[in-house]
């Protein structure tokens, strides 16, 4: 009888539960100091939370419809988004 398949990645349960949308979060970019990460919502705004702590340390609006992309810069000094209308926020 041949094995179940492993999952490559454990399932675990996560250490808390943060905050700070009031929709489905996708995207999530980490940013290069790992410190902190940038989220993107279908509430259509974008969340700057510190990692270790959990908490928004702000919150960004502008954008016209959900959130569907986020990069930051190398340097983690610029982050641009966009949306499903095509928005684009840097």
């Amino acid at each position: 009888m041949a094995k179940a398949a492993q999952p490559i990645i454990p399932i675990t349960t996560p250490d808390r539960s943060c905050e700070g949308h009031e929709g489905t979060v996708s995207p999530l970019v980490v940013f290069p100091d790992g410190r902190r990460t940038v989220t993107g919502s279908k509430d259509k705004t974008l969340c700057l939370w510190e990692l270790k702590v959990g908490i928004v340390l702000k919150k960004l609006k502008g954008h016209t419809d959900l959130v569907e992309a986020v990069v930051v810069s190398g340097d983690g000094k610029l982050i641009a988004s966009g949306d499903k209308k095509g928005g684009l926020i840097a």
